[in-house]
């Protein structure tokens, strides 16, 4: 079975990972426990935060959570291959498609990104 991600879940997510203050010492920590707790996977979870520029990139710097929202703008952001097909199986869920993992799994990372903006 295939996690479902409802805009309300993200919302709370979202808002449970900020009120914790991540630091990245601690994000991928938070970001564990937050999928522990809702039953999704860590790359889900931070695919989610990602989206909303909350964030915090393990070796990143406090002032560089912002500038996050900059490099995106210009495609700098950088993305795993597993983050870009999770995104990709979500954006199909989301339009109510039948999801093929099979085929999801010999994209490449680019292919599932843009994809994935095509569906949202």
């Amino acid at each position: 079975m295939t996690f479902k991600w409802t805009d309300e879940l993200k919302q709370q997510v979202i808002a449970d990972y900020q009120e914790r203050e991540p630091t990245p010492e601690n994000s991928m920590q938070i970001v564990q426990e937050l999928a522990d707790k809702i039953g999704a996977t860590p790359n889900g979870v931070r695919i989610v935060l990602a989206k909303a520029d909350v964030y915090v990139a393990v070796g990143a710097k406090k002032s560089e959570k912002k500038e996050a929202g900059e490099k995106k703008a210009t495609g700098g952001t950088r993305v795993s291959k597993e983050a870009a097909h999770d995104a990709l199986r979500s954006a199909i869920e989301k339009a109510g498609k039948p999801v093929n993992d099979e085929i999801i799994s010999k994209l490449t990372g680019k292919a599932a990104q843009y994809f994935t903006e095509l569906f949202n």
